[in-house]
């Protein structure tokens, strides 16, 4: 057998040398297909099943306290949950499931000033297990210990490795080493191994209890208060046992503790990986490698349809060999042989490509202003090249498989006869043909699914949000508890920095908002007075901001009925908010909703907030940037900067954290004033660092990076696609051509014309276009429809699945390719002369 088969190497190597473009046009296109594979299954490898390289990654668990009640999930997918501080002190000190369990939360931010420089990390607060949990350690210097996460302990810090080099210039002596660490005097106590930055993309972690000391339970609004829970599963527990116990944990403080715990009292226990790849980030990233399976489907369809003519070309060779006494098995063995090598050398060039693009792409992702989680990278790892070796084989017998079947199947005295006159079999004419209205069904939905995100990335970027986004300067700031402890710290420096904003020349409008970049603004459920709501969801729930006066002016927003906000307007004398047209327009589509009153409504219906008369309305922006939450109306109101949203009236919170917003006078002029920004900050202090500088259009476009790169992977997807279909069909009708020229000479000699010849082609290929549109057409939109929700929640896309003008386009664009395959061999079968046609063979 090793013997039969070296040589059959050996004969297939000859032959492919000997045809040279074939053997070319084949590892191209299988090239293409394997690398666009290969590609996919790199990120779904490096995101979802590779997992965390921790050690006992699969042991470690995500802990949760869950609302189980029919309700909408979050945007993840994930049902309403809390663990409050006091919840996991609790947990931690009795719990028997896991060896160690942390609390952690992720991606805040930390100020840290050094020799005077002040800048603004992105920051993890955990406890001292968080790290043992992990099974990691600082590669320089200790780790957390539990006297460093307790109130009033002397601060400090464990900083990444890249800070460390970067910041630090890889000092030897920096433990130790003090810094002033959100207004506080700190030291930093070690470094954490090269690459790590786990939650996400961390750069320094800090004790959390020190930072937030526990907070009963009534405070569910304060920073800290609701950390993310993590822990390591023992080794002989099970999930559903641990599940158990976390669920007793939840309904016994669910009785203890009703106003805040009643409606979370079933425990959850995932996987820590499930957290970090929900389950619509899995679909889609499948649903890409469906597609690009669609697309080397299309390359094998190609290179068989290259086997099918080769095979009609070799036939006077296989019956040769056939009556020489070569069995049929090993005739089919033979081309098979033939067929791996191809695909071994496609699979080569595509691995190549692969490397390439795999680089490129992880080199994209992680310079977006958003970039994907530390632990994640795309890599060609054992797995991956498995995979592609089996899908090399799976290519060379799927491409080649039929073809040697049916070759095989040839009588050796009729194809001598014949002595290979130029015809073939009606299942070859059949297949062939069928295998076209495969490439077109499937370029069709790989080509709609390209085009609807394409036109879902269009209509995103050039949405009207209401105001200018490229003529005002945003930039976010955090008054850390060292420096600003309390409300009168915070709310003078606030008043402070838009007198000196105000106050100059180059500035029209000038405000503060708690708006995150523009883009991320609160929400709750609301009530109006006078109106009964018998569940809570039946309570609309809708966007809310805190800003300043002068904050619509600044956007450009009208006064449309009552008053702006004054100074005057704190919760303590009348709580009041301003409302937007469209919440107008919902709530109150026949009266004035001046002097009307609602309030927010929190925990499940359990906490309600103070009263708020509205004093006015002004036209519409978009509270939330390039998407809305999927469970939230788009309108919302708006509340004075210092007010309370949720629960009672309280006196005067100045805000943590802000937005500031400013129109310059030259918005032409609008990216250089960023310094000046800068500059007037720090002439009210210092030592604050701005972060997020630029406008709200650059902001917004940050949040649309992900949904570019996905929607550029479908448009090379489906170019790709595209380019296969064209060979394909193209060649099918060329080899149909080349078959029936015998045909063509008898009908053109017994008084066919040229136009007649040119319909029985063209009508050939006509057919195969419109079965393949039909098709194509039932099966995106089938496609689309089922995959509607999880794709708009992930990519927080505006995608249409039904959009008319793609799905024309689309049709259009392949009938154009079809009438140019199919007419470039028309004209040359109306071309034939009768007698050369005849005598051919």
């Amino acid at each position: 057998m090793i013997e039969s088969f070296l040589q059959d190497v050996r004969i297939g190597l000859r032959v492919l040398i000997k045809e040279k473009g074939f053997c070319a046009l084949a590892v191209t296109v299988l090239a293409l297909g394997i690398c666009a594979v290969t590609t996919q299954f790199s990120i779904v490898n490096g995101v979802v099943l590779r997992g965390f390289a921790f050690p006992n990654a699969d042991r470690l668990m995500t802990l949760r306290f869950i609302d189980t009640s029919p309700q909408p999930a979050n945007f993840f997918g994930t049902p309403p949950n809390q663990i409050m501080s006091l919840d996991y002190q609790e947990l931690a000190a009795n719990q028997k499931s896991f060896e160690r369990v942390a609390a952690y939360i992720f991606q805040s931010t930390v100020n840290v000033s050094y020799d005077n420089n002040p800048q603004r990390y992105t920051g993890a607060y955990v406890t001292e297990d968080f790290f043992r949990v992990l099974g990691v350690a600082p590669v320089l210097g200790r780790d957390l210990t539990a006297a460093d996460n307790t109130p009033g302990a002397p601060k400090v810090a464990l900083i990444a490795h890249r800070i460390w080099q970067r910041d630090y210039g890889a000092s030897p002596n920096i433990v130790g080493t003090a810094i002033i660490l959100n207004g506080k005097p700190a030291t930093i106590a070690g470094v954490m191994p090269p690459g790590f930055g786990f939650p996400f993309n961390e750069e320094l972690w800090i004790p959390y209890f020190n930072e937030f000391p526990a907070r009963p339970r009534n405070e569910r609004n304060a920073p800290g208060a609701q950390p993310s829970v993590l822990g390591l599963l023992r080794a002989d527990v099970t999930l559903e046992q641990a599940a158990s116990e976390i669920t007793s944990y939840a309904q016994r403080l669910a009785q203890e503790f009703p106003d805040t715990n009643k409606q979370y009292h079933t425990g959850q226990v995932e996987p820590l990986i499930k957290t970090f790849t929900p389950q619509q980030i899995q679909l889609l990233l499948y649903a890409m490698l469906a597609v690009c399976f669609a697309v080397l489907v299309l390359a094998c369809a190609n290179v068989m349809n290259m086997q099918f003519a080769r095979a009609t070309l070799r036939a006077k060779e296989l019956a040769v060999r056939s009556s020489l006494g070569a069995t049929r098995t090993r005739l089919i063995m033979q081309m098979l042989t033939e067929s791996l090598l191809i695909a071994g050398l496609g699979a080569t060039v595509g691995i190549a490509l692969a490397f390439w693009a795999t680089d490129f792409l992880h080199a994209v992702i992680r310079n977006q202003g958003t970039p994907i989680p530390s632990h994640i990278s795309f890599d060609i790892d054992l797995l991956v090249l498995g995979f592609v070796v089996g899908t090399t084989v799976l290519a060379a017998i799927f491409s080649g498989i039929v073809p040697a079947w049916l070759a095989s199947r040839a009588n050796p005295v009729e194809v001598l006869k014949e002595s290979g006159r130029g015809n073939t079999s009606r299942a070859v004419a059949f297949i062939t043909r069928g295998l076209v209205v495969i490439q077109i069904v499937f370029t069709f939905v790989i080509l709609i699914t390209s085009g609807l995100l394409v036109q879902s990335i269009l209509r995103l970027q050039n949405l009207d949000y209401g105001y200018d986004t490229h003529g005002l300067m945003t930039a976010r700031m955090g008054l850390m508890e060292g420096h600003y402890p309390n409300h009168a710290a915070r709310s003078q420096f606030h008043d402070r920095l838009l007198r000196e904003l105000r106050a100059s020349s180059e500035i029209e409008h000038a405000a503060l908002s708690s708006r995150t970049r523009m883009a991320f603004a609160n929400n709750a459920p609301i009530e109006i007075e006078g109106r009964e709501y018998k569940e809570n969801r039946d309570r609309p729930t809708v966007n809310i901001e805190q800003v300043s006066d002068g904050y619509f002016a600044t956007l450009g927003m009208k006064l449309l009925e009552g008053r702006d906000f004054t100074t005057d307007d704190v919760d303590t004398k009348q709580p009041v908010a301003i409302i937007n047209a469209g919440f107008a327009k919902k709530n109150f589509p026949n009266e004035s909703p001046i002097g009307r009153r609602f309030r927010t409504v929190v925990n499940n219906g359990q906490t309600f907030g103070a009263w708020r008369t509205i004093v006015g309305v002004v036209s519409d922006v978009r509270m939330l940037g390039p998407f809305n939450n999927p469970n939230s109306e788009e309108y919302g109101f708006y509340v004075p900067l210092y007010a309370g949203v949720f629960g009672p009236v309280r006196p005067a919170q100045a805000p943590q954290f802000a937005t500031i917003v400013v129109k310059p006078r030259n918005p032409a002029n609008v990216r250089a004033f960023a310094n000046n920004l800068q500059l007037a900050t720090k002439r009210v202090d210092p030592h604050l660092p701005l972060y997020f500088v630029g406008t709200p259009a650059e902001n917004i476009a940050t949040f649309l990076a992900t949904n570019r790169i996905i929607a550029m992977m479908f448009t090379v997807f489906g170019s790709v696609a595209t380019i296969l279909a064209a060979v394909g069909l193209y060649g099918v009708m060329s080899f149909a051509v080349s078959q029936r020229t015998q045909e063509f000479g008898i009908r053109m000699a017994l008084g066919a014309d040229h136009g007649r010849i040119l319909r029985m082609v063209v009508g050939q290929g006509a057919l195969q276009l419109a079965i393949g549109l039909i098709a194509g057409l039932a099966f995106a939109l089938a496609i689309a429809k089922a995959g509607e929700t999880g794709i708009r929640r992930q990519l927080n896309s505006m995608i249409e699945p039904t959009d008319p003008a793609t799905y024309l386009a689309v049709a259009v664009l392949l009938a154009l390719i079809a009438i140019v395959a199919t007419l470039v061999p028309a004209f040359r079968a109306t071309r034939v002369d009768p007698m050369t046609a005849l005598r051919t063979e």
